[in-house]
């Protein structure tokens, strides 16, 4: 019969190839968890001490300095975002340039002897070039063939995203952090045309072209798009600093700065911070998960020699035939096993129930494998 060390000598590339997989899956699991469990706890700081500010008579002389507030009302913006080559103004949060040039772009595939693709073949790949709006420059100069293929080495005009200097809420003025949290943009459309011949309009895109139908390489458009418009309504949850809206610092050092759209009271902004970092939290648990399932997959047969010495869990050993379920299995209670870890400190009720989710599959099977060796 064959032993562990025989398992792992047949296949050790693969296998240590496996543990670190294993190990990578297993740390960055246990961040995660860690990162939840520390946002979980500071959401709960800033909820436990928060007050909701209503704008009322009464709530004009008090003073809110230092306390962790929660508020709603409209945008009010200080000065307009201005693109004067384009006749934009506009009273908005942020202000977005996106610039795109029509360049040379170079692809390639394998030679397949017997067709013609391409315009320029090598003995092993077959070059073929078009022309695309690229937001990126393609740099032309490693291209195979660059007799034809040029394009410009820079873009004349860049993208960039304006922010207004001063955006209030009420009375009360929105930090650096804050402005940084408006990130849905919302895509400008105008009928107003540049004064300049050169720039044409065509379906909400600046065109600095001859012909808008008919580019030529170097061709520029441009669109533009904005985020947080003056008017709209935002609810907030932050600290208030010298009669500014920012982050506030928990006693875990992690900042919380909440900023969503529309009128919504403290229990909502809460709920759909939960919500995303919920959904934040499970997908990068599906990226360690994935780590730690191919890490148990390539170790299989060592994991197959290592149960098959224990009888209470031989059961679990990845059948040779059909290795895929088991190794799901054990990877998917592995990975219970490290969440719970991660929170059975701070959690320990949450941390107890991972914990035997994760080991209810091997007490399960063991408690199976005793009542059957007792009817025996």
């Amino acid at each position: 019969m064959a032993t562990l060390f025989d398992a792992f000598r047949g296949h050790y590339v693969i296998s240590i190839f496996g543990i670190l997989l294993f190990l990578a899956g297993s740390v960055f699991l246990y961040w995660n968890e860690g990162r939840a469990v520390l946002t979980q706890l500071s959401l709960d700081e800033t909820y436990n001490n928060i007050y909701s500010i209503q704008f009322t008579e009464e709530e004009q002389d008090q003073n809110f300095e230092g306390r962790i507030v929660h508020l709603s009302g409209s945008l009010l913006i200080g000065e307009p975002l201005t693109e004067p080559d384009y006749n934009i103004q506009l009273l908005s949060v942020k202000l977005k340039r996106r610039v795109q040039m029509y360049q040379w772009v170079e692809e390639s595939v394998e030679n397949n002897y017997g067709e013609s693709v391409g315009t320029v073949q090598s003995d092993t790949r077959t070059y073929y070039y078009t022309r695309e709006w690229r937001d990126k420059l393609v740099d032309s100069r490693n291209f195979y063939n660059r007799y034809g293929h040029t394009n410009p080495s820079r873009f004349p005009i860049e993208s960039n995203v304006q922010v207004a200097d001063a955006v209030f809420i009420g009375k009360y003025e929105l930090s650096t952090e804050a402005k940084a949290k408006f990130n849905d943009f919302k895509e400008l459309t105008s009928d107003i045309r540049p004064e300049d011949s050169g720039i044409k309009l065509h379906l909400g895109l600046y065109y600095h072209a001859n012909d808008v139908f008919n580019p030529e390489v170097g061709d520029l458009r441009i669109l533009f798009s904005f985020a947080g418009m003056e008017g709209e309504t935002y609810s907030i949850v932050g600290q208030i600093q010298g009669n500014k809206l920012g982050p506030f610092i928990t006693s875990r050092g992690v900042p919380v700065l909440l900023v969503h759209p529309g009128a919504l009271s403290v229990s909502e902004v809460f709920k759909l911070e939960h919500r995303a970092k919920v959904l934040n939290t499970w997908w990068w648990r599906f990226i360690g998960w994935i780590f730690i399932f191919f890490g148990v997959t390539c170790n299989a047969k060592l994991l197959r020699q290592m149960l098959l010495q224990v009888p209470l869990l031989a059961v679990l050993a990845p059948d040779p035939q059909f290795p895929i379920t088991n190794n799901f299995l054990i990877a998917f209670s592995l990975a219970l096993i490290i969440a719970a870890v991660a929170w059975i400190l701070n959690r320990p009720l949450i941390g107890a129930c991972l914990f035997l989710a994760g080991a209810s599959p091997f007490v399960w099977i063991t408690r199976n494998l005793v009542d059957y060796q007792r009817v025996d």
